[in-house]
């Protein structure tokens, strides 16, 4: 008991000080109008990249092409006879994943600012076009069109956006009777914001192009070649995953505040390991969306999946209860049954296993992707994929990536036990007093009863 008493009160002292100070922040990143619009953006385009992924998996089979297996003969029969038309996708789906984003995230933050969001989206698709695309000798460059100019479109994006409400704040617009539809007035009124365009970023575009030979996507993929390599270090993963899951203890969705900060990052990554693989050149990153879904979070953040597990076994009607309601949905990473049911939330006994399972995940297949124990990921599936079968299917087959995952697992039920436990018996001890203090109010009841009767 004491050593729970001193861990109660320090926790609550930590707990009063990230109330305090850290929760704010956080809650306003979340409502900051430019993150919230990157993650909404993110949030459309995803599904793009998941089709893709898929696609690719269709037309390069987790076999080798001289197998004798007959189902992998099949498999690979049809993904000749489908390369033509699956690649063409492929290209059109994963491969323009920044001009998707370009539109998405001007439509959400135009959404934010209360203003047109088609016509935004538009005007920024066009801006990354000029910015990104250039045309030589008849040609279009789309080589930024995939995950390298994902930075690019953010900036463009948010660039067109502020520059449109800038005029707006400056009443400089085309001006219309009032007898002139909505519509119509609104579709005019995107005209001043393209010459603004015209006027401001093209002629610094071509500016740029003419003196450095560079465009201003590969400037800035040059710019952010540091953070990038950084974001793929065994230090960056640690305290993503501290940050992510410390906000998850004080009741705040750390993913959703955090993750949109890092997914350029991780998709950056994730394009580049296609185009190394694309080129049969070794796969240069680790860390991507589907390293942080199947292997650090696999069951939801926290790992909680393992405690799952050991909810469904408790001597506590309470925790039994929460783990048979939660157990199925964290098999497909939806973990806020549990995180909110037990509760985990700003609970001291689980500070240590919400952050340290993870933490454990993301050090021990980190090690094993950088060593080429297992190989790395190019590929993208849903979040909601089970883990074993997700780490699967993005590692293109490679059999030992479920056996990870299921392996981790087991580790995370190893660590979450004893802080269970220990909380297990409190729940025990404050449902056995509320069973006998109800028994000794129906027994007081009875007796008055009897009393009355008399």
């Amino acid at each position: 008991a004491l050593p729970i008493l001193i861990m109660t009160t320090v926790s609550s002292r930590f707990i009063d000080f990230m109330n305090a100070h850290v929760a704010p922040v956080a809650k306003r990143m979340e409502n900051q109008p430019h993150i919230s619009a990157i993650r909404d953006g993110f949030i459309v385009v995803l599904p793009f990249l998941i089709v893709g992924s898929f696609i690719m998996i269709l037309l390069i089979p987790p076999f080798d092409e001289n197998t004798q297996n007959s189902f992998g003969q099949a498999w690979w029969s049809f993904a000749h006879w489908a390369s033509d038309y699956g690649w063409r996708f492929f290209q059109m789906s994963f491969n323009a994943i920044s001009l998707f984003t370009s539109a998405s995230i001007a439509y959400n933050l135009a959404k934010a600012y209360k203003r047109e969001p088609l016509p935004a989206a538009f005007l920024s698709v066009m801006t990354f076009l000029l910015v990104a695309a250039p045309v030589k000798d008849g040609a279009m460059d789309i080589k930024f069109f995939g995950g390298i100019g994902l930075f690019s479109a953010i900036f463009i994006a948010i660039y067109t956006v502020e520059l449109t409400r800038l005029l707006e704040f400056l009443k400089i617009r085309i001006r219309l009777p009032k007898e002139v539809p909505n519509a119509v007035a609104e579709s005019l009124n995107i005209v001043i914001p393209i010459l603004a365009v015209l006027l401001t970023l093209y002629p610094f575009t071509l500016w740029i192009e003419h003196s450095t030979g560079s465009s201003i996507p590969q400037l800035i993929m040059d710019f952010m070649a540091p953070l990038i390599k950084v974001s793929d270090s065994l230090g960056a993963i640690c305290l993503f995953v501290f940050a992510t899951h410390l906000l998850w203890f004080l009741g705040i969705n750390g993913s959703l505040v955090l993750m949109q900060l890092w997914t350029p990052f991780l998709l950056q990554n994730m394009a580049a390991n296609l185009a190394a693989f694309q080129a049969g050149e070794p796969l240069p990153y680790i860390i991507t969306n589907s390293f942080w879904d199947f292997y650090i979070v696999h069951g939801a953040s926290g790992g909680v999946i393992a405690l799952a597990f050991l909810l469904v076994r408790s001597k506590s009607a309470h925790l039994r209860s929460i783990g048979k309601i939660g157990l199925v949905p964290s098999f497909f990473s939806i973990g806020e049954p549990i995180v909110y049911g037990v509760p985990m939330v700003v609970n001291p006994l689980f500070f240590i296993p919400l952050i340290f399972a993870p933490m454990a995940n993301a050090i021990i297949a980190y090690l094993l992707l950088d060593f080429n124990l297992i190989h790395r990921i190019y590929l993208m599936a849903p979040w909601t994929t089970p883990a074993p079968i997700g780490a699967y299917l993005v590692s293109a087959g490679d059999i030992w990536a479920p056996v990870l995952s299921v392996s981790l697992i087991i580790l995370d039920i190893i660590i979450y036990y004893p802080f269970f436990k220990m909380y297990e018996r409190i729940c025990v001890e404050k449902e056995q007093s509320k069973d006998a203090e109800t028994l000794e109010q129906e027994r007081l009841m009875e007796e008055r009863a009897r009393s009355a009767a008399q």
